[in-house]
């Protein structure tokens, strides 16, 4: 999250939308009193090179808060934290993405640290019969969807059932979405580092994972994504 009095804007970081990105680039044109929370040291929020580029500063009031996840602060808690000048007169953006793709995102990030959730070969796999992986990956998946609660990203961008930032930022068009939001705050075409990167494997399209009852479980548990930017399960 970053709160920015210099350039008069706040960035809500939403989850798996390439938020890291966003805010390590924007932290970086920040200063003087603006507010931009940590990062956690880790290996997926350096660059390729292993650099740590992200810059937080003056964040003490939130990190005193004991938040969860203290680089995705909910934005009631910005507008209870700050100043009525603040929250109704600085530009506020965060970032959307289609739902089901979110969705296989986020099983991937789980698939790190918990290994019941990679496919596994048999011993015959290594001795030539072929490894069926998307069918293997459609089945973890599908268990994935029907026990987890999906990360929702309305805490983000939504008050009261209604949007209440001034932009969101559309994770399939990232590029020109960020730098038109750049343009708009007075800022240069900065450019985005590539962090998280290689978490997700495969290279299938995200429809590839779906049956009709997880696309449907999917859709019940992001019904605004849905409502407020229109997004649709769209095929291959």
């Amino acid at each position: 999250m970053i709160i920015s009095h210099t350039h008069k804007f706040i960035f809500i970081k939403s989850f798996k939308t390439a938020g890291t990105s966003i805010d390590t680039a924007l932290s970086n044109y920040c200063s003087g009193n603006d507010i931009v929370t940590p990062l956690n040291d880790f290996r997926h929020n350096r660059n390729e090179k292993g650099e740590f580029l992200h810059n937080a500063m003056n964040a003490d009031a939130y990190i005193k808060l004991d938040l969860p996840n203290l680089q995705h602060v909910e934005a009631h808690i910005i507008k209870e934290m700050e100043t009525p000048e603040v929250w109704n007169n600085y530009f506020k953006f965060s970032i959307a993405r289609n739902p089901w793709d979110r969705a296989i995102s986020d099983y991937y990030w789980n698939l790190r640290n918990n290994p019941a959730l990679k496919p596994k070969k048999r011993f015959y796999h290594h001795l030539g019969v072929p490894f069926d992986e998307i069918n293997h990956l459609r089945n973890l998946i599908s268990e994935f969807i029907k026990n987890t609660k999906l990360l929702s990203n309305d805490p983000f961008y939504v008050i009261d059932n209604e949007l209440c930032v001034d932009s969101v930022i559309r994770y399939e068009n990232l590029i020109e979405d960020f730098h038109n939001i750049c343009k708009k705050l007075g800022l240069p075409k900065i450019d985005l580092p590539r962090l998280k990167g290689g978490i997700r494997a495969g290279g299938y399209h995200y429809s590839e994972y779906y049956d009709e009852e997880t696309r449907e479980i999917v859709a019940e548990q992001h019904k605004n994504d849905i409502r407020l930017f229109g997004y649709k399960f769209e095929n291959l």
